[in-house]
């Protein structure tokens, strides 16, 4: 049997009400159901369910938005639903429609009667969120989430400068984006003779102003000194923009406007065991325990900052952490 070592980083706790994201292993899909039920729960069948099943049900019917950003609302007063869909840049257009009819069924489903959801389907493809308050426009970090590969680059130093120069570059692409798409993708190479590629994309809601966008991903790029230095692959997920880098290119498709690279496979769906040079790749986010990592994971909410936990699994052949006895 495989050895595992998993260690508990660092917890803290800023009230005594928890929010937790959650992971449908078999459905991947990420989400948080506002737990803290700051924005209330709705009746079934009342008029607020009825706005929100309208909405969601029409919010990618206009055949005219190809490039998989959707934002509308629907109701008026205390009733009135907003809702921001948005798929990954290199997405097809009939693919991102799926993948948001999918997301609509499962992120209600998970979280039924609740006026406030953001869900992550298929390892990001697209991401779909509602609320009863006016999300548009808005920078919104959180809630969050953070995976990490646990391998380190050996060349330590070279490495993270060589992806924040990355990172940086794609994030001022992806800001001077349009009210259509703010999304970039690119690569760098590192170690001697360049022997190592790292692979990067960026993504901002293309509602942000390229201020707000930057802004963002600012945020995001200094927040992998604190959580994931030297790390050979690492996702920050928030509701107004998403970064990750690799050192292989299985995560996302070239798109037209891409420069030519190497070939790309589809991207693996979380939680299942897909191996890459980097090792196994497994997520999974519970309300009680934590299984089966080879990344590590730190989430946050930031609405009113709750709480954050680390941890830290490496060589995980299977284990079950009740984190925190809730």
């Amino acid at each position: 049997m495989s050895s595992f070592l998993c260690s508990l980083l660092l917890i803290f706790i800023f009230t005594s009400q928890l929010t937790t994201a959650t992971t449908d292993t078999t459905n991947k899909l990420q989400y948080f159901c506002d737990q803290n039920n700051d924005g209330g729960n709705y009746t079934t069948n009342s008029t607020y369910h009825t706005n929100l099943q309208t909405l969601l049900s029409t919010l990618t019917s206009n055949k005219d938005i190809n490039y998989g950003f959707y934002n509308s609302s629907h109701g008026i007063n205390t009733d009135k639903v907003n809702a921001i869909a948005l798929c990954r840049g290199d997405v097809k257009p009939n693919d991102c429609q799926n993948c948001l009819k999918n997301s609509t069924v499962l992120l209600t489903q998970h979280c039924q009667n609740r006026k406030e959801a953001i869900g992550w389907y298929n390892d990001e493809e697209c991401m779909l969120r509602y609320s009863n308050r006016s999300i548009f426009g808005l920078n919104e970090i959180g809630p969050a989430y953070f995976v990490w590969n646990t391998k380190n680059a050996t060349n330590e130093v070279e490495f993270n400068k060589v992806v924040k120069n990355l990172l940086d570059s794609l994030r001022n692409r992806a800001a001077s984006g349009d009210s259509d798409l703010k999304y970039a993708v690119g690569s760098d190479e590192v170690g001697p003779n360049n022997n190592q590629t790292i692979y990067g994309l960026v993504q901002c809601t293309p509602d942000l102003s390229k201020r707000l966008c930057d802004d963002c991903l600012v945020q995001s790029i200094k927040e992998i000194s604190n959580c994931c230095n030297n790390r050979l692959g690492v996702r920050i997920v928030r509701p107004s923009c998403n970064l990750r880098y690799e050192t292989n290119s299985f995560f996302y498709q070239p798109t037209p406007s891409d420069s030519p690279s190497p070939s790309f496979s589809t991207p693996p769906p979380i939680a299942q065991n897909n191996t890459s040079s980097q090792g196994i790749y497994n997520i999974k986010l519970v309300n009680r325990s934590i299984e089966n990592f080879t990344y590590c994971i730190s989430v946050k909410k930031y609405f009113k900052i709750k709480f954050m936990v680390v941890f830290e699994c490496v060589f995980t052949f299977y284990y079950i952490f009740d984190m925190l006895n809730i």
